[in-house]
């Protein structure tokens, strides 16, 4: 049986919550749907549709993440992805570490092993806070894009296997298995 899986670095509560007191400030905001905040990820590697009797096996190969230390990322701006001059997500932009960027390539090299093929963009870490469905009040995502504001720094301990099923009313994420990194030293 085939399942839709990604690889994500876990989001604190805390860096949610000061992301939507920002939007939130703004009346604006309850204009749209906005991603749930359990489902705020830093997506590592979107693998789409694999085997689910393989899933052992990519999970006992990527079991060196439990090795590595946990990660510190700075939340800095927001921006949009559009596609054709269309506004289509709304993230908030991170700046990671090279660690991370070499992590999110041992994992592309260790799940190309797997048949999986390795993304051809280049890493873009974002938090995906919001799908736009239509064009209507987009000139106030512009405007917030545009925001200034205290970069958030913050540590993620945490590396989730999602299989993530789509649904009439959006998709639904449920953990797989839990990769847990090292505390870092003070």
């Amino acid at each position: 049986m085939k399942i839709r899986t990604f690889i994500a670095l876990d989001i604190p509560d805390f860096v949610k919550e000061k992301i939507f007191n920002l939007i939130y400030n703004y009346s604006e905001a309850k204009l749209f749907r906005w991603e749930p905040k359990e489902k705020i990820h830093l997506t590592l590697k979107f693998i789409g549709d694999i085997e689910s009797d393989i899933v052992p096996e990519i999970l006992k190969s990527l079991n060196f993440l439990n090795e590595i230390n946990s990660q510190m990322l700075i939340l800095k701006n927001f921006g949009m992805f559009y596609h054709k001059n269309e506004p289509k997500i709304f993230w908030a932009g991170l700046n990671v570490s090279d660690e991370l960027i070499e992590i999110v390539k041992k994992i592309e090299d260790v799940l190309f092993d797997f048949g999986i093929e390795k993304e051809k963009r280049s890493f873009k870490p974002h938090l995906t806070l919001l799908r736009v469905k239509n064009k209507r009040n987009t000139d106030f995502l512009e405007k917030l894009k545009e925001l200034n504001f205290e970069s958030i720094d913050f540590e993620s301990d945490k590396i989730i296997f999602y299989q993530s099923e789509l649904l009439p009313a959006g998709s639904v994420y449920k953990k797989i298995h839990k990769f847990q990194l090292k505390k870092r030293s003070k």
